[in-house]
Formats: structure tokens, C-alpha cells, sequence
């Protein structure tokens, strides 16, 4: 197995994966058009991009990112394809916002709030620069789990259990699931008002096209179950992890005429009070 893709070229293919759906689901948010909105931890841009899009041309989107490497990844992979002010990048942090109060429609957090840890301070910040009856917008991929393994469901779960494990080096007591769990619970706690939520199935199946095979391959089965794993799965397990997920194996899952993939993602919304 290659080395681990950097993480902005895993964000890139993970947005491509979900592409067809990301479409479907900001259609459905029902954005108005020239509205004002705000994407915190708007990774490599793409679905600023697209959220660009849906609000039109008198509608202008930011896309914030804590560190300068992912605002230039976004700026170099999106940052054209609008000009501003329809589509601007810059360093920001989505618990410290720099935004007037009030000034903005709607703000899209996706696949973040479950990385930020305090979640409370966070949503604070998003309702203070809403104005009233803003849209407060969650997306989260994977607080179900997706079934990547079909027809070895033990393994599979062992191999979600030690990445869940893996996980906690970063999201501390509660994991990354759990948190992604609670972003409903977190909305109420944080006085946000019409809370909802809406579940999107992507099914992917043979022959897979470019974008789910690379981002199954590279980062489902190459970053994400790739070496970090080993130490916390049986000998046993990580073999017939090989088996079934290196692309050099004679039993490569992805080589099978009737292989699929299902993916879940869930997109949360609130509203700040009249």
C-alpha cells in the first residue's frame, strides 16, 4: 500500500465521492438565492463552491479554514471558478469568528463540528453572526456507519471499532461518532430553534466510477484502515484486511463484478429564534 494521501488531496477525493449527492442535498436546503452564508472548516472549497452556485450571483459565500495551507488548497482548487465577492477563502476560526453580528443568512459547517472540541463555543459564534431566523447547517457523513466490506460484516465492525479507538487520540473522551451523534442534542443545547434532519444513502456499485475507487482505495482502505490500525486489530484481522483491501491482492473487493458500497450522510439544521 502507497504512503498515506496528504490530507487535503483525501478531503478532494472524499468531496468527489460525495459530488452527485453534495448536488442534491444543497438543492434541497432550498438556500435562497442572494443570500449571504458562511462554510466553517471549508477544507479544499468544493462545496463552497457548490454552495456558491446554489445562492446565485448576487449571493456571496466565505469559506474559513484555521490554517493557511488548506485556505491556498482551497484558493488553488476552487478559488477560481467564481470571482469574488460570490467566493472568497481566508484563515479563520469558526470559534472566534471574524464576522459582524447578524450579518449573515446561513451558516454550513460540514463534516467539522465533531473535530472542534468545544462544540458549545462553537455554535455560539455561528448563532452570533446570524441574523434572526438564520439557518444554522450540519453535515455530517457517517454518523450511521457505511458499509465498505459487504458479505464480512465481523470484520468490518472490528475494523470501525479500532478506528473509532484511533480516533479518540484526537477527539478525547467522546468519539468522533458519538459527537457526530449528538449534533442534534448540541443544536438544542445551543438554543437553536425548528431543529431537523434528513439522511442521504449514497450506494455505489461495480464497475465503481474514478472518484469511489480512488476514494475508497486511497482513503478508506490506503489512510483511514491503513497502518494506524495494525496495532489496535488481531494478526488475523489485519491479514483478511489485506486480503480484501490492497489492490495488489488476488482477493481485492473492489475487483469483484458485484461489489457496492453504502455511505450515509446526515445534514442537520436549526434555525436562530425570530
Amino acid at each position: 500500500m502507497s504512503d498515506p494521501e496528504p490530507f487535503t488531496r483525501a478531503l478532494e477525493r472524499m468531496n468527489r465521492f460525495q459530488e452527485p449527492e453534495a448536488h442534491a442535498l444543497i438543492a434541497d436546503l432550498r438556500l435562497p438565492a442572494g443570500s449571504r452564508g458562511l462554510d466553517v472548516g471549508c477544507g479544499v472549497g468544493l462545496y463552497a463552491l457548490w454552495l456558491a452556485e446554489a445562492v446565485g450571483p448576487g449571493g456571496r459565500v466565505l469559506g474559513i479554514e484555521p490554517g493557511e495551507e488548506r485556505v491556498e488548497a482551497a484558493r488553488a482548487l476552487a478559488g477560481a471558478a467564481l470571482p469574488a465577492p460570490r467566493l472568497e477563502f481566508r484563515v479563520g476560526d469558526g470559534t472566534a469568528i471574524d464576522t459582524p453580528d447578524g450579518s449573515l443568512d446561513w451558516v454550513w459547517c460540514g463534516d467539522v463540528l465533531h473535530h472542534i472540541p468545544d462544540t458549545a463555543l462553537a455554535l455560539k459564534e455561528f448563532t452570533r453572526v446570524l441574523r434572526p431566523s438564520g439557518r444554522v447547517i450540519v453535515k455530517e457523513s457517517q454518523a450511521l456507519s457505511a458499509l465498505f466490506l459487504p458479505g464480512h460484516p465481523d470484520l468490518e465492525r472490528r475494523i470501525q471499532a479500532a478506528e473509532m479507538e484511533r480516533g479518540r487520540e484526537e477527539a478525547g473522551e467522546r468519539s468522533f461518532q458519538e459527537r457526530r451523534q449528538r449534533t442534534l442534542e448540541s443544536l438544542g443545547e445551543a438554543g437553536l430553534v425548528d431543529l431537523s434532519l434528513q439522511t442521504y444513502l449514497l450506494t455505489r456499485r461495480a464497475p465503481l466510477s474514478a472518484a469511489a475507487r480512488d476514494y475508497i482505495e486511497k482513503v478508506v482502505f490506503g489512510r483511514n484502515w491503513g497502518e494506524r490500525l495494525r496495532p489496535l486489530l488481531s494478526e488475523r484481522d489485519w491479514q483478511r484486511r489485506g486480503v480484501l483491501c490492497e489492490p495488489e491482492s488476488p482477493g481485492y473487493i473492489l475487483a469483484r463484478p458485484d461489489y457496492y458500497c453504502l455511505y450515509p450522510i446526515t445534514v442537520f439544521t436549526a434555525r436562530t429564534r425570530a
